[in-house]
């Protein structure tokens, strides 16, 4: 499959998808989203968020983009001219990267300079160019992917409608947030957090490229040699 993410004023789209910042008009579509008995019970301990936390949230993403260059993405389905047709039901992305608060808390900057509106190309890894996309009619809310600051650290955190697990979906939002981090913003690292009874999500990072890091349900990737497992991902 091709590797390729467009980039472009903080818009990332691969071959099936399109994530773009979230903002207030995403709130109806991330609050029944992140309600979901299933996808709260990993990103959010089973806690039912408040349509007032929901505001909070999109608010705090808006202001890291503002000042650090990343945050959290929708994710929506696009239909591409020149996207091969892809038979993914065995992709093991039924679940969530991270549990408890999984959005909250400041970013820090971390590592590199931020490319905006016609980022640059470092290493051959991004395709920067006019794609031909749109997003699918209806613009359904896919799931959410997104980096985060955590302590030290930049965390990637994702979450996927269960009607749309077992198609790649979450390995093709999460690498294209990975690239984001590496490519424009040139973290040194990314981490993940996994519940320990996430089996799917402990697969998926590893598949990513993310490797065990200390305590149970800790993964990081970095850059370097993210850089030289990338291209074998098959998701």
């Amino acid at each position: 499959m091709s590797d390729s993410v467009d980039m472009g004023d903080d818009v990332l789209r691969t071959e099936r998808l399109a994530l773009h910042p979230v903002s207030m008009s995403d709130h109806g579509a991330l609050l029944a989203h992140w309600t979901g008995p299933h996808v709260r019970r990993h990103l959010f301990d089973d806690k039912t968020l408040s349509a007032l936390e929901v505001t909070e949230i999109i608010a705090a993403s808006q202001r890291d983009f503002a000042t650090e260059g990343y945050g959290l993405w929708a994710i929506r389905a696009t239909y591409r001219s020149d996207a091969p047709a892809r038979d993914d039901a065995t992709s093991c992305d039924d679940a969530t990267f991270r549990g408890g608060a999984a959005f909250r808390g400041d970013a820090a900057s971390r590592g590199g300079a931020v490319s905006r509106g016609g980022a640059v190309s470092r290493g051959g890894a991004v395709s920067l160019g006019d794609a031909v996309d749109a997003v699918m009619p209806g613009g359904a809310l896919v799931g959410v992917a997104g980096l985060r600051g955590h302590g030290a650290d930049v965390e990637i955190v994702y979450s996927l409608e269960p009607d749309r697990w077992g198609q790649g979906l979450a390995a093709e939002a999460s690498r294209a947030v990975l690239a984001y981090a590496f490519e424009v913003l040139q973290l040194r690292r990314v981490t993940a957090e996994i519940d320990e009874a996430n089996v799917a999500s402990a697969e998926l990072a590893e598949r990513l490229g993310m490797r065990p890091n200390g305590d149970p349900g800790h993964y990081q990737a970095e850059r370097a040699s993210w850089h030289g497992s990338r291209h074998s991902i098959d998701a």
